[in-house]
Formats: C-alpha cells, sequence, structure tokens
C-alpha cells in the first residue's frame, strides 16, 4: 500500500487541519484513505498518494463512489502523489493543473553501482564530511528539526511553511515506516531529514540545513537514507519534487543537488477532476459571495 494512501498519514493530516476528516474508502477491494474538505456546504475529496497498478479503473471506481456520495471534485496536488502517466489520467476527463517531478534512485543495485552512480562532486563531499567526522544518527528531535527548518527557509528570504503543530504530530508518528535522520558534527545538528517509506519507495518529504552547515553534510545524509532504505528492503529512494525547467535559482539549485545522486527524472501530474459540476459551482458562487477567494478550499 502506499504510504500516503493510508490511516497513519490521513489521521495526522485531520488532526493539524490541513483536512476537514480522514476517509476509509473500499476502492476495487483495497482500503484508501482520502482527505475530506468540507465548505460552503460543499464537499471535495483529496488523494494524497496514487496507485501503480490498475489506475484506471480505480479512479473510474472512486469516481463513481464520490457523485454518490455528494463529493463535487477528487484531486492530487500533493508533492508526494506520483501520477506519471498523463494519458490515462485525460482518459478519465482529469484536468492537469501542474507537471513536477522526481528523481528515482534505483536500490536494487549493489551498494558499489549507488555509488558510482553518484557524480564525482558529491562522491568527494561524502567522502569529506566522513573524514571530517560528521555521525549519522537516526533520531532527531522535533524542537532542532524545527530550529533547522526555520534557518533553511530563511537562507532563502522565506518562512517556513510547516507548523510547529505538523511537525511535533509528524514526529509522533509510528517509527517503522518513518526514518528522521540527522547528520551531527561536535557542534550539533547539521543537516536532517524526514522520510517515510512503503515496500516500493522511500520518499523524501523534509529535509533542513545549518546556514553553515559543514561541508558534505546533505550528501551525506541523502547517502546514509539511501543505504538505510536498502537494507530494509525498500526498491527506490524518491528525491522528491524536482522542477526541471524553472527560473528560480533556488529551485534550480534544488533540482540540480537531487539528479546528482544518480537516479532516474521521472515527470509526475498534479491533477483535478469535477465529477459534479452543479455542486461546484454552486461551492464556487458561495465562496465568491464571501470573499473567500477563487473556489479552492
Amino acid at each position: 500500500m502506499n504510504y500516503f494512501l493510508g490511516e497513519e498519514w490521513l489521521s495526522l493530516m485531520e488532526k493539524v487541519g490541513t483536512v476537514s476528516r480522514a476517509r476509509c474508502l473500499e476502492i476495487a477491494g483495497n482500503k484508501i484513505w482520502v482527505g475530506e474538505y468540507q465548505n460552503a456546504g460543499q464537499k471535495k475529496w483529496q488523494l494524497y498518494g496514487f496507485w501503480e497498478d490498475d489506475g484506471l479503473a480505480r479512479l473510474e471506481e472512486l469516481f463513481d463512489l464520490g457523485r454518490q456520495q455528494g463529493i463535487f471534485q477528487v484531486e492530487s496536488v500533493f508533492n508526494m502523489a506520483r501520477w506519471t502517466d498523463r494519458a490515462m489520467l485525460e482518459e478519465v476527463g482529469a484536468e492537469i493543473v501542474e507537471e513536477f517531478g522526481t528523481y528515482m534512485v534505483d536500490l536494487g543495485r549493489s551498494q558499489e553501482q549507488l555509488w558510482s552512480g553518484l557524480y564525482g562532486t558529491h562522491r568527494n563531499r561524502i567522502n569529506r564530511a566522513v573524514r571530517g567526522g560528521l555521525e549519522i544518527r537516526f533520531e532527531v528531535t522535533v524542537e532542532s528539526f524545527v530550529a533547522l527548518m526555520d534557518e533553511t527557509y530563511a537562507k532563502g528570504g522565506l518562512v517556513n511553511p510547516f507548523s510547529h503543530s505538523y511537525l511535533t504530530h509528524l514526529f509522533q508518528l509510528p517509527g517503522q515506516r518513518l526514518l528522521v535522520v540527522g547528520v551531527f558534527s561536535s557542534r550539533g545538528i547539521e543537516a536532517g531529514a524526514v522520510v517515510p517509506w512503503d515496500r516500493s519507495r522511500g520518499y523524501f518529504l523534509h529535509s533542513a540545513t545549518r546556514q553553515d552547515s559543514l561541508p558534505g553534510a546533505a550528501n551525506l545524509l541523502h547517502w546514509e537514507v539511501m543505504l538505510e532504505l536498502k537494507r530494509r528492503g525498500v526498491a527506490g529512494y524518491d528525491f522528491g519534487g524536482a522542477r526541471r525547467d524553472t527560473n528560480d535559482p533556488r529551485l534550480a539549485g534544488i533540482f540540480h543537488f537531487k539528479e546528482r545522486f544518480g537516479g532516474t527524472f521521472i515527470p509526475c501530474w498534479y491533477w483535478r477532476k469535477v465529477i459534479s459540476p452543479g455542486r461546484k459551482w454552486w461551492h464556487d458562487a458561495v465562496v465568491g459571495m464571501r470573499g473567500w477567494g477563487g473556489g479552492t478550499v
């Protein structure tokens, strides 16, 4: 089961108020969890995960169930939801909202093959970090990670968009399928990451680094995450959102950093499907009259 279609993740979304409630649905004989939003007396569902098999039939069944339950729209605009088949989405009448992508590293290869797949600059930085005495720990406190995230976003002149409440609840999730990893030096944490995983992949969900982090800390972080996922029998490491075509220097830098771990670029799509035009029209009209903006919940 995809990690983001499970109870654990959707219950978190409900606790922190990202969705009105978490719903368990049965689709093609499988239980999946969706986020339900309610506003202006109308409801929509968001899929936080994706199906690798039988996507067309499952989406059609989901849309039929949504119509029966008075849902006006189903959408998937979450950065970890890997809808990669644009033709399938268009076949079911979904509107493509945005293209993004990810780099996927095949962890079925040997450690030697993974190492040789890294760009030379990454290998050099990892070696330097090891020589400098940097240490990997699979335990990080939420306080230190929040502070590190604040510092990371401040580097780009941004405010950390993730609330302390969300990060606290995230760190309280059961640890069997959630890696919380830090790179430490004598002065404390240099870099950290949160990586949920399922059988098919580990997902690079969040990371943070010190403004003056020691050379190679972030490179070593991801290398050790890859090795740990491989030890756990996970098939691949998913590097998260990567914008291939961007004029933003910050996003371009992130793209090239992820690219150099030797993965394959996979384009992905945000999408939405209106399944009840009348309900959506009513929702948007009420939202517009209240001055809430353009029809999102």
